[in-house]
C-alpha cells in the first residue's frame, strides 16, 4: 500500500516518509551473569516482571524487542542443586506446563530462562564448571520411549563462535553448522520427534521481528580451559588461552562477514569476555558489529536518569559509545549480575543497519532495578505483574519451591560472626577481604590437621561465589546474617546454606611444597593481572603470609616484601624485601592450595613448581564448617574481624593505598583481622 501513493507525495514529503521506513527501531534487553544463587531468589520473579513489563511498553508503542543474555546463567551451588530435590517435580511441570518433566540439578535455571523469553545467550564460563555431560543434560532434550518428554532443553540457543564443539561427544551432536533463525531450537510437546533431534548449539543465529532481521553472534573468553572445565571442547586458534582480542577478531570475523552475506546488517555480539576492558578492545577491531553486550565482569553501567540498588555505583555511562573497525558508531552494553538489572537499549537502526545514537534516551535506554520499586516503575499497577498467567508468576512458582529445599541448609548451622563477611565479587578479586582470611585460614587450619608442616594457605579470589551477611536494601548497610525465621536460625549464625553457597565449587584441599622463590612467582602470578576496573578470579586470599605488591610494576616484579607468619601474626620468616628473595630461595615451604589450583587452574604455576602433592579429601566447604564449628561455633566466641578498609589491608598490602609492611611483624590497626589460633580437629559439613 505504501508504495500505492507514495509516488504521489511531495518530493520533500517523500523524502522524509522514505528516512522513516527505512529506519528500524528496537528494544534490546540483556542481562549476564544470572548465576541463580540463593541471594537471588528473591529478584528473579521481580526480573521477569521488569521484562514483561519493558516489553509491553515497547509494544504499544509498536517497538520488537530481543532478549539476550551474556553467558554465566547457571553455576553449581545450592541454587542449582535444589532443582534435582523430588519436591521440584510438581513445580516444573505447573511452571513449564508439561506434564512429564522431571526434577533435574540446573533445571530450574534454564525453565526460568525458558519461561521469561530469552532468545539466545552466549556460553560463559561457569556453563562448563559441572562439565558437558550437564551442559547436554541441561540444553538438551530428554524423550524418552512412550513417548516420555521428561525435558524439553533450552528454548534458545546457546552460542559461541570461538569454540571448537567437535570431539566432545556431549556437545557435538547439539550443535548446528548452519545459520539458522533462533525459533530453530526451539522443541515442542506437538512435535517430539523432531524436539528429540534439536539442535541447541551454535556460532551465530538470526532473529526475526517482523522481517527485520538483527544477527546474534556469541564469544566465549579465549582462557576458558584454565578457569573451568570444557572437557573435550576447545577454544579456537589462533588466540587460544590468552586475552589477546586481535587473534580473537579473526575468529569473529568470518561469522560475522556470513551474517552480513545473508543480508542480515544489524548484528549484535553476545561476549563473555570476563573483563569488560576486553569487549572495549574487540569492538574497533570488528566491521559490521553495532552492539555488544559484555558478560563475566558483572560491570553496571548506567546514566544519571538510573535508580540503582542502594549501595550500587555505576562503573561506567550506559551505554559506552564507541565506533566499529568501519569507523560507524557502535555502543557496548553490561549489567551488574544475579538478576539485579535489566538492561534496556532503545534504538534506531537507519537503512544501511547502522545504529543512530542520536535515537538513544539516557531516560529511556538503561539500567532498571529488579526490587519491588523497579517493578512498580514498569507496571501501572505493580499487582498485575504478579496475575495468574504473567512471567513472573510461573518463575515464582519455581523460586517458591527452590526456597523450600534451600531453607533446610539453613536450620543447620555451624557458627556465628557478628559482622559482615565480604565475598563480593569486586572485593575478592581485588583485595584481601575478612572472609577471604577466614576460609584461607580454615584451609590452612585443616590442612595442618594432615600435616603439621604445612605454613601457607592460597586460594583463588574467583572461587568465594558470595558474601556471608546481610546488604540492608534500603541504607545500603553491610551488616551480619539475619534470623531466619522459617529454618529457626537466629541472626549472626552462619549455617550450611551461607557456606554452600559462598564456596559453591567446593574444591578439594591439596598440599604440595614449593621453594621460597617458587612461592614468590605463586604471589606474583595472583596480583600479575590486577588492574585499574579489573576483576581477575585468580587474585589471591592467603593464610600464614603476608606480602605487599606494587601494581604499577611490571607483572612479575610487583610482589616487595612478603613474609610468612604464625597464628599471632607475628614474623617466622621473611621471604622478600624490597623486591628481592631473601636466605636460600630454594628453602622448602609446604603450602594448601585448591585441587582446581594445584591442576593449574587460573593458570597458577603449581603443575610445574610444586612437589610432594598430596590430593585430600577434605573439600572447602567442610573446612570451614569445622572451623567455625570449633573456634566460632557460640555467639560468645563469633567472629568479629570486620573487614578492613583497602588501606588497612595487611595481609595483601596494594602499595598504592598503604605503605608497606608485610616484612616485618606488622602494628595491627584497629579492627585488624589476625590469623585465628590453633584448636581442634572436629566433624563438620559433608
Amino acid at each position: 500500500m505504501a508504495y500505492s501513493w507514495l509516488k504521489w507525495c511531495l518530493p520533500a514529503l517523500c523524502a522524509a516518509l522514505t528516512t522513516a521506513q527505512a529506519q528500524t527501531k528496537l528494544q534490546l534487553l540483556h542481562a549476564s551473569d544470572l548465576e541463580g544463587s540463593v541471594n537471588a531468589i528473591e529478584n528473579i520473579p521481580n526480573f521477569a516482571a521488569v521484562v514483561q513489563g519493558l516489553e509491553a511498553d515497547a509494544a504499544a508503542a509498536g517497538i520488537p524487542s530481543i532478549l539476550l543474555s551474556a553467558g554465566d546463567n547457571y553455576i553449581p551451588g545450592p541454587f542449582f542443586s535444589a532443582a534435582g530435590d523430588p519436591s521440584l517435580r510438581t513445580p516444573l511441570r505447573t511452571a513449564l506446563g508439561y506434564p512429564q518433566v522431571r526434577e533435574a540439578e540446573g533445571r530450574v535455571d534454564i525453565a526460568v530462562m525458558n519461561l521469561i523469553g530469552f532468545d539466545a545467550s552466549v556460553l560463559g564460563n561457569h556453563e562448563f564448571d559441572a562439565g558437558t555431560p550437564k551442559i547436554r543434560e541441561l540444553i538438551g532434550a530428554d524423550i524418552r520411549p512412550g513417548p516420555d518428554a521428561r525435558w524439553l532443553g533450552a528454548d534458545f540457543p546457546y552460542l559461541s563462535a570461538n569454540l571448537d564443539f567437535s570431539a566432545d561427544p556431549n556437545l557435538a551432536p547439539l550443535f548446528q553448522s548452519n545459520l539458522v533463525e533462533n525459533t530453530e531450537f526451539k522443541g515442542s510437546l506437538g512435535d517430539l520427534t523432531a524436539a528429540a533431534t534439536k539442535k541447541k548449539l551454535a556460532a551465530a543465529t538470526i532473529i526475526n521481528r517482523g522481517g527485520e532481521l538483527f544477527g546474534v553472534v556469541g564469544v566465549t573468553t579465549p582462557r576458558l580451559a584454565s578457569i573451568s572445565s570444557p572437557g573435550l571442547t576447545t577454544v579456537k586458534n589462533p588466540g587460544a588461552g590468552t586475552d589477546n582480542m586481535a587473534a580473537l577478531a579473526t575468529i569473529i570475523q568470518p561469522v560475522v562477514n556470513q551474517l552480513l552475506g545473508a543480508g542480515v546488517n544489524k548484528i549484535i555480539l553476545v561476549t563473555h569476555l570476563q573483563q569488560l576492558a576486553l569487549e572495549q578492545q574487540l569492538l574497533p577491531l570488528l566491521s559490521g558489529v553495532d552492539i555488544v553486550i559484555g558478560g563475566g565482569s558483572s560491570t553496571l553501567l548506567a546514566d544519571s536518569t538510573d535508580a540503582l540498588w542502594p549501595g550500587d555505583v555505576a562503573q561506567g555511562a550506559y551505554p559506552i559509545l564507541t565506533t566499529n573497525a568501519d569507523g560507524d558508531p557502535a555502543v557496548i552494553l553490561s549489567t551488574d549480575d544475579y538478576y539485579r538489572y535489566v538492561g534496556r537499549l532503545v534504538v534506531e537502526f537507519d537503512a544501511a543497519g547502522k545504529i543512530i545514537p542520536a535515537s538513544i534516551d539516557p531516560a529511556v535506554s538503561g539500567a532498571y532495578k529488579t526490587d519491588a520499586a523497579g517493578v512498580a516503575a514498569v507496571w501501572t499497577n505493580p499487582a498485575d505483574a504478579f496475575l495468574p498467567g504473567t512471567k513472573a508468576q510461573r518463575v515464582k512458582i519455581l523460586t517458591d519451591a527452590v526456597t523450600a529445599v534451600v531453607i533446610a541448609k539453613d536450620a543447620t548451622v555451624y557458627g556465628n560472626s557478628d559482622v559482615f563477611l565480604e565475598g563480593r565479587r569486586a572485593f575478592v578479586r581485588t583485595q584481601q577481604t575478612n572472609l577471604g582470611d577466614l576460609s584461607a585460614d580454615a584451609n590452612l587450619w585443616a590442612a595442618q590437621q594432615v600435616d603439621p608442616t604445612v605454613r601457607v594457605s592460597i586460594k583463588n579470589g574467583g572461587g568465594i561465589r558470595d558474601l556471608i551477611g546481610f546488604v540492608d536494601g534500603t541504607t545500603g548497610e553491610l551488616l551480619p546474617t539475619q534470623a531466619n525465621p522459617l529454618s529457626g536460625k537466629q541472626a549472626t549464625e552462619i549455617s550450611q546454606l551461607d557456606i554452600e553457597n559462598t564456596l559453591r565449587f567446593n574444591n578439594l584441599l591439596s598440599l604440595v611444597t614449593v621453594t621460597a622463590a617458587e612461592l614468590v612467582q605463586i604471589l606474583e602470578h595472583g596480583v600479575a593481572a590486577t588492574a585499574p576496573g579489573a576483576t581477575p578470579g585468580q587474585f589471591p586470599q592467603v593464610g600464614g603470609v603476608a606480602f605487599s605488591f606494587d601494581p604499577d610494576l611490571p607483572a612479575g616484579s610487583r610482589v616487595q616484601s612478603a613474609s610468612i607468619k604464625d597464628w599471632d601474626g607475628a614474623t617466622l620468616d621473611v621471604l622478600v624485601k624490597d623486591g628481592v628473595v631473601q636466605g636460600d630461595p630454594n628453602r622448602p615451604i609446604r603450602v594448601v592450595t585448591l585441587n582446581f589450583l594445584a591442576n593449574g587452574g587460573d593458570n597458577y604455576p603449581f603443575p610445574t613448581l610444586g612437589e610432594n602433592r598430596v590430593d585430600t579429601t577434605t573439600g572447602e566447604q567442610t573446612a570451614l564448617a569445622n572451623f567455625l564449628q570449633t573456634f566460632h561455633g557460640s555467639p560468645a566466641e563469633a567472629f568479629q574481624e570486620a573487614d578492613l578498609p583497602y588501606g588497612q589491608d595487611d595481609r595483601i598490602q596494594n602499595l598504592n593505598s598503604r605503605s608497606d609492611s608485610a616484612a616485618f611483624p606488622p602494628v595491627a590497626p584497629a579492627g585488624a583481622a589476625k590469623l585465628s589460633r590453633l584448636g581442634h580437629y572436629d566433624s563438620g559439613l559433608g
